[in-house]
């Protein structure tokens, strides 16, 4: 016969992560493939992919709406600037240009800094678009 649980309060018995109580068994698929990959390069390569597997799918739903979108609003904002309701500050393109220098080169770095997750990312954008 087993012996009585004593009256105490558990509410203070330290508490331990759902990762410890839950058995192998009852995690997801996800979950043991990640924790089976070892190596850091091999996870960013994974990441890389599935985002960029991701991105390529939304690209492709989102696409031709915001294709009509943005061409219609150039359209109409270039009819608007030449009947003169809308006038240029071409100083201010020119500042936001070379901004988009300082831009260009963050990427590039981040680019090689994180080269496996770079290239998986490309990687899983083509088939995402090739996907859908």
């Amino acid at each position: 016969m087993a012996r009585p649980i004593p009256h105490a309060d558990l509410r203070l018995l330290p508490k331990q992560s759902d990762k410890e109580n839950k058995p192998k068994d009852s995690q997801s698929f996800l979950d043991i493939t990640i924790d089976g990959i070892k190596n850091t390069t091999s996870k960013n390569l994974l990441l890389g992919t599935v985002t960029g597997w991701a991105a390529g799918v939304s690209v492709v739903r989102v696409g031709r709406i915001a294709a009509f979108g943005l061409g219609g609003g150039i359209i109409l904002l270039h009819f608007a600037a030449e009947l003169g309701y809308i006038n240029v500050n071409w100083d201010r393109v020119k500042e936001t240009a070379g901004e988009s220098q300082q831009w260009l080169d963050r990427v590039l770095r981040f680019v090689k800094k994180n080269n496996c997750f770079s290239v998986g990312f490309m990687g899983g954008f083509f088939f995402g678009v090739a996907s859908t």
